[in-house]
């Protein structure tokens, strides 16, 4: 199953630390992007909608991967190994470590990118902490962490409304469960806050100080907040469910599931692409990777098992 996080964390003030960087050896004349002919993707760290084309991001252990016009592209520098990963409407927000050979500090602390990885800001915690667990507001750019252990800040949740030159620590109060699968904040609300755990679904509208269980008590693996409503993957006794949660009725509404997705290969990342909604792409434990055009009637499979074919 999926690497899980103990829930843990509090926090301190850093100030921002806003350079660009590059790794060693790099050509500006060289293509950034580049067509992904047999590759294989895995150690997948983070997925999402970026910016104003609305393609397709992958963060891996060995860089990005980019799916755009039915073709999948990867990055040809700077192929850090990017955890926590999250696309808004202007950037990226990530952490990880830098790829080998490079100049930059391990780990990267959190990090900003407004040119798909090219260069990037270096926004707090640099060179000092790893965070596996990273939620952006897609229009807010509001930041919740989490920290696993105490370090420069405290172990817990932690956010931050200025992108990462302040930090306030959340109180998690009413969350029972002792591991995570992701964490998900509001496209705009920056007080509305989710915690996939072992134990369900957790949701506050209160910066995360205050929580309340959504679910039954059963392993929910990731959560995607919308605007209205969040769409989350549950295991729920012999059963696998794909569900959306409509936060303006209260209504739960399920959805088909792609074919092959069980107990033993589940859904792990999914997103929305903001501005349609309508289309879905899921990532499940075996890296095979689905995408809907019709809010989840039905699917078809991009990537089996994490090998790229362009036709």
């Amino acid at each position: 199953m999926k690497k899980k996080v103990k829930l843990f964390i509090t926090m301190s003030i850093i100030s921002i630390l806003a350079v660009g960087c590059s790794s060693k050896g790099q050509n500006s004349n060289d293509k950034y992007f580049i067509e992904a002919k047999e590759d294989t993707i895995n150690h997948i760290h983070g997925i999402g909608y970026l910016g104003d084309k609305q393609d397709f991001f992958l963060a891996t252990h060995h860089g990005l991967f980019r799916f755009s016009e039915d073709k999948w592209y990867k990055t040809s520098r700077n192929n850090h190994d990017y955890m926590g990963f999250q696309t808004t409407d202007e950037q990226f927000f990530s952490s990880g470590h830098p790829e080998l050979g490079s100049d930059l500090k391990n780990p990267l602390g959190i990090i900003k990118s407004n040119d798909q990885g090219k260069s990037m800001e270096k926004l707090a915690f640099y060179g000092k902490i790893d965070f596996h667990y990273l939620a952006a507001g897609y229009k807010s750019h509001t930041l919740y962490v989490f920290n696993e252990q105490e370090n420069s800040l405290k172990i817990g949740l932690h956010f931050s409304i200025d992108e990462g030159q302040t930090w306030e620590t959340a109180s998690m109060k009413g969350i029972s469960a002792n591991s995570v699968g992701n964490i998900a904040t509001h496209p705009t609300v920056s007080e509305n806050v989710a915690i996939s755990t072992n134990k369900g679904l957790f949701i506050s509208t209160d910066f995360g100080n205050e929580f309340k269980l959504l679910t039954s008590s059963n392993p929910v693996t990731t959560v995607e907040y919308q605007e209205d409503s969040l769409i989350y993957f549950i295991l729920e006794n012999n059963e696998t469910k794909l569900l959306t949660y409509n936060s303006k009725n209260e209504t739960f509404d399920e959805l088909s599931l792609p074919e092959g997705i069980s107990r033993k290969n589940p859904i792990l990342f999914i997103a929305t692409n903001p501005e349609n909604r309508k289309e879905i792409t899921a990532v499940s434990l075996n890296n095979d990777i689905f995408q809907s055009d019709d809010n989840g009637a039905s699917w078809k499979l991009l990537v089996e098992e994490g090998n790229v074919t362009n036709e």
